[in-house]
């Protein structure tokens, strides 16, 4: 089989490398362009190009993908698979393969189509999620579906976490599937257009922490948020990145920050929310009373902001 791959993050990669390892595939990976990264802001590839480049595969990180057309018919894919690319794809190209075109989606469709699924899966206290394949059409996430495959989601999960877990399960899915993709008698069904939502990407001020939130629902954000672009709130005008948070039923004032072994208990509108690390600007992530522990003059009790 002749497959263009297209894909991105490391939720990709692990599809990419499912893929290549299956016996007599012939591989081209297609990726985003380097992105700036880093306090240097060099280039750096994405995951799918840093694998493709490893192993020896064809790769195109087109800035236009109109560029990329001749060459791509050239090829003559048998399917087109794609897994989180991060670009609507044209019409065009979703006819080109032979055999059609295939999207591995990190939920359950038609529940939270588009490219946060994952985040908002935890932000919205989903207890299952999962990964569905699907035959891809003009519309963002609404082809019909081939299969689905359900995964619980652990309560401490976070949203590098679960989407790691749901990366193994899609490489699972599209290898069950494998030997039918080119068969025109695959079953699919349609997508329950009234059962649909909308998983945009989260806006800037997500991240921050609403202490006089309900502790249950700020530790689904942190969760949601986390690693990527962070969870953080202020001690004074300094920010701190949070991580790893979990609500308990302690009552504190808001925003007040105790110390409790090494983690902090925080204040909040409901509840308290217990926060194990800490991640000042600049510097690496620590316990809470570590960071403490090296700022002259900081008592055991803050105020977060």
């Amino acid at each position: 089989m002749r497959v263009l791959f297209m894909g991105t993050p490391e939720y990709a990669r692990r599809v990419l490398e499912a893929l290549a390892t299956l016996p007599g595939n012939t591989v081209r990976a297609v990726s985003q362009p380097d992105r700036p990264k880093g306090r240097g802001m060099r280039l750096q590839p994405s995951p799918v190009s840093a694998w493709a480049q490893d192993h020896g595969l064809p790769l195109d990180r087109p800035q236009r993908l109109s560029d990329f057309a001749d060459s791509w018919q050239a090829f003559a894919p048998d399917l087109l698979i794609t897994a989180a690319y991060g670009r609507i794809l044209p019409p065009w190209l979703l006819r080109l393969p032979r055999c059609g075109a295939y999207n591995l989606h990190a939920s359950l469709l038609p529940r939270w189509r588009g490219p946060n699924p994952v985040g908002w899966a935890l932000w919205a206290g989903d207890s299952v999620t999962g990964v569905t394949l699907m035959k891809m059409a003009e519309g963002v996430d609404t082809g019909p579906i081939v299969a689905s495959r359900p995964l619980a989601i652990a309560p401490e999960w976070d949203c590098g976490q679960l989407t790691a877990a749901l990366a193994e399960e899609a490489a699972e899915l599209i290898r069950a599937f494998w030997p039918r993709l080119c068969d025109p008698t695959l079953p699919v069904r349609p997508q329950a257009e009234e059962d649909a939502t909308y998983a945009p990407k989260f806006p800037p001020e997500m991240g921050r922490v609403r202490w006089e939130g309900a502790a249950e629902e700020e530790a689904r954000r942190i969760r949601a948020v986390s690693p990527e672009p962070g969870a953080y709130a202020f001690w004074g005008d300094q920010r701190l990145k949070l991580a790893g948070a979990r609500a308990e039923a302690v009552s504190l004032p808001v925003g007040e920050a105790r110390l409790s072994g090494e983690d902090w208990i925080v204040g909040c509108g409901v509840g308290s929310l217990r926060i194990a690390q800490v991640q000042p600007a600049g510097r690496r992530w620590m316990r809470p009373a570590e960071w403490l522990r090296g700022r002259a003059g900081a008592e055991a009790t803050v105020k977060l902001t």
